[in-house]
């Protein structure tokens, strides 16, 4: 028997250069097919253009969190949910319609502009952010006939929706002083008590102003770079300087908004560090937190894309991390009477750290899972192709951990029979890092997934959702 980790090339999405400048680039491009291109082949199937059938119509429960996919889809639904706006200078309305289930079913947003067809959008709209724990959600629309438009900062539009209203605002565009990192972008109330608010049943945050805050290309590239920030009170945008001398290159691929007076915000190198800033002071500065260590030093820790195998999250008033690592275990001709036969194992781990603290040595491990130790009848039959073998946990390809946001122990990761199949079955499994079993299991359109780093994010957007008429509020657990 031999033992390797797995090569992650293509199901982790890393690739040969792992040139920081090249990644941002191809990132940007968000590895999307052109919209207008599919559409010439009448007998393609449109994923983007079939929307799951569960979540709607609405039945006006409201999970306290949501996976849900960060690509819309182009479908014209009406919930309670929707909120629509006129498309400043380029014609028509936008309709915006979000579509709820509890994880591990994935939600999802729908997307319908009456002025234009979906072919005249380079790339599906895009989540680029929502409020830690908030109602605000801020969307992307790139208008352009293929998806390279995507790094024409004109052609790029913004737009914020507002779960408690609901309503959908077309931002003032941002010129072209005012380019910003689409992946560092935090939203962040500029809390109208101050200092006075002593606790959060105090007072509510949903009627106050907030601002947008976001790298203007990548902090530690040059030796001063900028906040551009986005002000609701006044809607205009700024630049504020930061100095960066001290810090290396730093490549964001998730922001958290811890908030508090002076609006703090974690930008978060999955590899390597988170950053924060108070970006509400007069004078920003940043101060790192290294990340936990590895659970196992491996060659390719450092490139490609760190959110298919690692995550993190603010809960609690804790920032919680999880790092996945997985192996490859090959199986030679003669074990267990198979010609030849692949098996997996992995690990799961969850760290925590006070949202106040600055200090690596304060990070605590919560959990530490292996999966050879999971018993393998916790994962149900799941339904596969007739003359497919029945999956277990030890043949199933795993990725995308997402950290439940209930503090519950629950990590949700993203299985496949094979991470190259994107026309097949994919599943969403709840792993209960407590109990080290498989909790509870959801289907998952593979179309929408990328080997194994793209598919779902987690948002506590659900929580401020309007409900269908004399619907309740579902604050319980999902499970």
């Amino acid at each position: 028997m031999d033992g390797a980790v797995l090569d992650p090339a293509a199901a982790y999405g890393y690739l040969d250069d792992d040139d920081d400048d090249v990644l941002m680039a191809q990132e940007d491009e968000e590895d999307h097919q052109s919209v207008s291109e599919e559409a010439v082949d009448e007998k393609e199937e449109y994923p983007y253009l079939n929307p799951p059938s569960y979540g709607y119509p609405d039945d006006g429960e409201r999970p306290p969190f949501v996976l849900i996919e960060p690509y819309a889809y182009f479908a014209d639904r009406d919930n309670a949910t929707t909120a629509s706006c006129v498309m400043r200078d380029l014609g028509g309305t936008l309709k915006v319609t979000f579509c709820i289930a509890h994880p591990p079913l994935v939600s999802y947003m729908c997307v319908h502009a009456t002025a234009f067809d979906h072919t005249e959008f380079a790339v599906e709209p895009h989540i680029i952010a929502t409020e830690t724990d908030g109602a605000l959600v801020l969307l992307r629309l790139v208008i352009g006939t293929d998806p390279s438009d995507i790094m024409v900062h004109s052609e790029r539009e913004y737009f914020m929706y507002d779960a408690s209203v609901p309503s959908l605002q077309h931002l003032p565009h941002p010129d072209y002083q005012h380019q910003f990192n689409d992946h560092s972008v935090a939203i962040v109330r500029k809390c109208k008590k101050g200092s006075q608010v002593t606790s959060k049943e105090e007072h509510d945050c949903s009627n106050c102003d907030y601002v947008l805050a976001a790298q203007s290309r990548g902090f530690g590239y040059t030796k001063s770079s900028a906040l551009i920030m986005y002000h609701s009170d006044t809607e205009t945008w700024s630049n504020v300087p930061v100095l960066v001398n001290s810090y290396p290159k730093h490549r964001t691929c998730k922001t958290l908004t811890i908030g508090g007076d002076k609006g703090t915000v974690a930008w978060v190198d999955l590899w390597r560090k988170i950053m924060l800033c108070d970006v509400l002071d007069n004078h920003p500065t940043l101060h790192t937190l290294e990340l936990p260590p590895p659970i196992m030093l491996t060659n390719y820790l450092g490139s490609g894309n760190p959110q298919s195998v690692r995550d993190i999250a603010v809960i609690g008033g804790f920032i919680k991390y999880v790092e996945l690592q997985y192996r490859r275990l090959e199986h030679r001709q003669g074990f267990l009477g198979d010609m030849s036969s692949t098996f997996y194992t992995w690990k799961v781990a969850v760290w925590s750290i006070n949202t106040v603290s600055y200090t690596s040595d304060d990070w605590h491990m919560d959990y530490l899972l292996n999966s050879t130790e999971m018993p393998q009848l916790s994962l149900p039959k799941l339904r596969v192709d007739e003359g497919t073998a029945q999956p277990t946990l030890s043949t199933l390809n795993i990725g995308l951990p997402k950290l439940s946001l209930q503090d519950d122990g629950i990590v949700y990761l993203l299985a496949k029979i094979d991470y190259r199949d994107n026309t097949h079955i994919a599943w969403v499994l709840a792993v209960d890092m407590r109990n080290q079993t498989v909790q509870k299991v959801a289907e998952f359109n593979a179309t929408r997934t990328a080997g194994l780093q793209k598919g779902y994010c987690a948002s506590r957007i659900s929580k401020y959702l309007k409900g269908a008429s004399g619907a309740k509020q579902n604050t319980r657990c999902c499970f």
